[in-house]
């Protein structure tokens, strides 16, 4: 692209990119001027790699790159919770507690049982440490089980009911 055309792009675009930086801005608690900043870099970088050849209206191209490009500024940047307003963590299981948890994976279905149990006590592979806290990944757990002979519908019919029963716990 031209110097001209990048500018008239520029002129064009600038009500989408301060969209996409004010929605990224309430999102990760940042002022919306470092926003839009940060969302001009990826125009611009969008700018020097869009080829015209491959098909893809500049526009789309664009508004895909700085959406992601937004994305990952905003998980880089994002303010750390405030201690005052955060919700209290619970560290110490009460008896009533542990036997209502137990009553509840009781009336688990196998699969729903057996998946519980690999996320409580399950392979390294399937918990991740991000800072410090550990996290399940849904998608490690569902490789983990198609690696034990789990045909997809069972994976995602399982998953599902076991979404449900956590709501409702």
């Amino acid at each position: 692209m031209t110097k001209k055309e990048i500018e008239a792009q520029f002129i064009l675009l600038t009500p989408m990119l301060h969209q996409l930086s004010h929605v990224c801005a309430g999102r990760c608690g940042r002022p919306e001027e470092e926003a839009f900043g940060e969302a001009c870099y990826w125009f611009a970088k969008a700018a020097n790699t869009w080829n015209k050849r491959r098909g893809v209206r500049f526009i789309t191209y664009c508004y895909v790159v700085v959406h992601r490009g937004l994305i990952m500024w905003g998980r880089k940047m994002d303010l750390p919770p405030d201690p005052e307003n955060a919700p209290e963590r619970v560290t110490t299981l009460t008896p009533a507690w542990h036997a209502h948890f137990n009553d509840w994976l009781e009336h688990l279905s196998d699969e729903c049982r057996e998946v519980a149990r690999l996320i409580l006590d399950g392979p390294a592979e399937v918990l991740g440490l991000v800072g410090g806290e550990t996290y399940i990944a849904a998608n490690a757990i569902k490789s983990h089980l198609r690696r034990q002979g789990w045909d997809y519908p069972r994976i995602w019919n399982t998953m599902r009911e076991l979404k449900a029963a956590v709501r409702a716990l």
